[in-house]
């Protein structure tokens, strides 16, 4: 690894109850080449910001006024590094002993590896969501809608939320989570990096979808272990993740599958949202639970039709 330099860029937004452990896992276990810390901080109201500035880590800090979402986060730390190898790292991890050094390691010893992805773990020491296959339509349609509630399993070839588990070596997938996703500068700079108009969910996909379509290699490592508490940086503001999440994998289905599979999965989430929403009218009528969920099926319906949610970056 001589010769290389490492940015660790993060993005945080009210991260505070996190950030401390995280930032002292990357001081007690960095990597053996040189590298830096970049934190970009999207509009924060709690603590963050004092933490960033009270000098116990050597970082670089990026105060924004406004919430730019995963994607605007990193490409503004990222034109801040001087590293020719990017780490994303989400503030809600926890670096465990060798993994930086082993996920440098791995994505060096290979020219055509360009993005290499942690094996994350639980807080329980469990195995986490690290790595899947690229969404189809027909996954979107089967996993756009409260299927489950209806007692309807629909099971796809496609494979997404999978873990590290049974793994002892380096593994070529389709894509790695943006929790601790490292990437080679070259690669970041050729695609352009991750694409502004996602706001959370599918960055990290749509760049290695970019990656694939050039040539290079996606590796998961299994022997580079970081633990990710998921969920906690996006807060239990579960319905804003169903938002983000829908209108996310529309716009990747749209850049990678075309307009038409697009077109069907919008006209899809419209509709069957629609449905929801006059069922939630009328049966809200008697019951608070059916009224609390007109909102969340009516901004699903936006969704669908290609409008905006009006608190879609209103924080997280």
């Amino acid at each position: 690894m001589n010769g290389h330099m490492l940015s660790i860029l993060m993005v945080t937004h009210n991260s505070s109850d996190v950030l401390p452990a995280c930032l002292e896992s990357v001081r007690s276990n960095p990597p053996s080449c040189d590298y830096e810390i970049i934190v970009c901080d999207n509009g924060s109201s709690d603590d963050t910001l004092n933490m960033l500035r009270s000098g116990l880590w050597c970082l670089q800090t990026i105060d924004n006024t406004q919430n730019l979402g995963f994607a605007g986060g990193n490409m503004l730390a990222a034109r801040e590094a001087r590293g020719d190898l990017l780490l994303l790292l989400n503030p809600d991890t926890i670096v465990l002993p060798g993994a930086l050094d082993t996920l440098v390691e791995a994505l060096l010893a290979d020219e055509r590896h360009w993005v290499a992805g942690a094996c994350l773990l639980t807080a329980e020491g469990g195995f986490n969501s690290a790595w899947g296959d690229f969404q189809t339509v027909g996954w979107a349609v089967a996993n756009t809608a409260p299927w489950l509630r209806l007692g309807i399993h629909i099971k796809t070839k496609c494979r997404v939320g999978c873990t590290g588990e049974g793994m002892t070596s380096p593994v070529r997938v389709d894509w790695v989570s943006g929790a601790a996703f490292l990437v080679r500068r070259s690669a970041w700079d050729a695609l352009g990096g991750l694409y502004s108009g996602y706001f959370m969910y599918f960055e990290e996909t749509d760049l290695c979808s970019r990656v694939h379509e050039a040539g290079g290699d996606v590796i998961l490592v299994p022997a580079a272990r970081i633990v990710h508490f998921e969920g906690t940086s996006v807060g239990q503001a579960s319905q804003r993740q169903r938002i983000w999440f829908t209108e996310g994998l529309i716009r990747f289905l749209g850049r990678r599958e075309g307009s038409f599979a697009a077109l069907v999965v919008r006209v899809w989430v419209s509709s069957i949202y629609a449905v929801l929403w006059l069922g939630a009218v009328l049966v809200g009528v008697f019951s608070a639970r059916a009224r609390a969920k007109r909102h969340l099926y009516a901004s699903l319906v936006r969704v669908g039709l290609g409008l905006t949610v009006s608190y879609q970056r209103n924080g997280v």
